[in-house]
């Protein structure tokens, strides 16, 4: 089990306040399977998991927010698709 320190995560993310909330946003992705964990995950809990994440720089929120909009926006486009496939399909009255 790696041993994470959390000072150096903090230096990573600016404070310790943040870095709960980002640690945690993160550490709920990886427990619900959304994401896949960016380091080994060696048996840890998916808090240390995040916080190694951070304290590698590999995670900060603004990271986690362009992948949140890059899901958003190819949702977005499929469900326009699907509905303009419907449109298509769909008689019009005369």
């Amino acid at each position: 089990m790696a041993r994470v320190t959390v000072q150096d995560a903090v230096e990573k993310i600016g404070n310790r306040f943040d870095l709960i909330l980002t640690a945690s946003r993160r550490a709920r992705q990886l427990q619900s399977n959304v994401r896949e964990p960016l380091v080994e995950p060696e048996n840890d809990k998916p808090t240390v998991i995040a916080l190694r994440e951070i304290e590698k720089g590999l995670i900060n929120n603004e990271i986690m927010d362009k992948q949140d909009r890059f899901e958003q926006l190819e949702q977005e486009t499929a469900e326009i698709h699907a509905v303009s496939l419907l449109s298509d399909s769909t008689p019009t009255a005369l």
